[in-house]
């Protein structure tokens, strides 16, 4: 059970000022609060040698200052980390870190399960149980760095683990708020990527944010009849209504669209299909990123096309003039890929 003290970790500058005025803490060390907790990365108060020493006593006694708890990893041998986290506010969700060559990339997860109930992932099983705060979100990203040992190397960070961070709009925005500001830790909002199933008055905000993340839209399907199937989300948003939210997202963020597609044996993988796929990207002047399905055993019932097919899918749409990239699996056999997190 979490400790009742309210958890400082996770406010942002304003919060964090107001929460402390009762004690007569000073704005000024309010935000040199914040930025040993964001920027320096240093979470005990004994640290924090600029602030005086009764000061930071009244801290430790009053607040937390949890961003949560490893309690179990998963490694593979292509270098990708699975980790378990135990959320200051109760329950547990997975996060992974990949490093490939000189890139590193945090895949953070937005919810406690998910409510959407997509066929081809796992965390659907779970169910939503909760969304994960702010503070439960960045979190994810301290204890990763902490323990990869990354220091202030540069990462991408995808929110593209358990839940749809759509759903869980205002915690994720804030997140993104916290990671980008330069007090804190500083990331380009560019090294951020929101991946989403389509919520689509979540897309046209967020495309009115001044600080959001990439977009990427999680399609599987090109035409209603088979999304509906895969994705009970598009029984409220088909994709005609889910595209042109996509356009309207790109033309007021000036940000292009990246379209994800999860490759499913004999089921979105027709010639048929990479044709009307292709004439999608094209008309949204979008970027392609192939997914072929990552297995589960037991419990989830697709099968991914052989590499071949992939690759000849790839080729394809490369000689129709379509920016496409397949994402290979990463991660595999810690069921640490792309819709392989779950907790059951």
């Amino acid at each position: 059970m979490a400790e009742s003290k309210p958890n400082l970790y996770g406010m942002e500058r304003e919060e964090l000022r107001s929460v402390l005025e009762p004690l007569e803490v000073p704005r000024f060390h309010a935000d040199q609060i914040y930025r040993w907790m964001y920027h320096r990365r240093v979470l005990d108060p004994g640290g924090w040698t600029d602030l005086p020493k009764n000061l930071r006593e009244r801290l430790a006694e009053r607040y937390r200052i949890e961003p949560g708890t490893i309690s179990g990893t998963a490694g593979d041998d292509d270098g990708t980390i699975k980790y378990r986290i135990d959320l200051p506010e109760g329950g547990q969700i997975e996060a992974v870190s990949m490093i490939q060559d000189d890139r590193t990339t945090l895949c953070l997860s937005s919810q406690v399960g998910c409510a959407l109930g997509c066929t081809f992932c796992l965390t659907a099983k779970m169910g939503l149980k909760r969304n994960l705060t702010a503070g439960e979100i960045l979190g994810q990203v301290h204890l990763l760095v902490e323990d990869r040992d990354l220091g202030d190397a540069p990462c991408n960070i995808v929110y593209m683990g358990m839940g749809e961070p759509l759903h869980n709009y205002d915690g994720v925005t804030a997140s993104t708020r916290l990671l980008t500001d330069p007090s804190g830790p500083g990331w380009s909002r560019k090294r951020l990527t929101l991946s989403t199933a389509g919520m689509v008055p979540a897309i046209i905000r967020l495309a009115g944010e001044p600080i959001r993340p990439r977009l990427a839209v999680s399609l599987n399907a090109t035409t209603d009849e088979v999304r509906n199937r895969l994705m009970p989300v598009n029984r409220k948003y088909p994709l005609a209504v889910l595209l042109d939210a996509c356009r309207q997202f790109s033309l007021q963020s000036r940000d292009p669209v990246t379209f994800e597609y999860v490759l499913l044996a004999g089921v979105n993988d027709s010639d048929g299909d990479i044709r009307r796929l292709a004439r999608i990207v094209r008309d949204h002047h979008a970027k392609l990123n192939l997914i072929p399905f990552n297995a589960v055993p037991d419990w989830l019932e697709f099968e991914s096309p052989d590499d071949h097919r992939v690759r000849k899918i790839r080729d394809t749409l490369l000689d129709m003039g379509i920016p496409v990239s397949v994402r290979w699996s990463r991660g595999r056999d810690a069921r640490a890929a792309c819709g392989q997190l779950a907790m059951l």
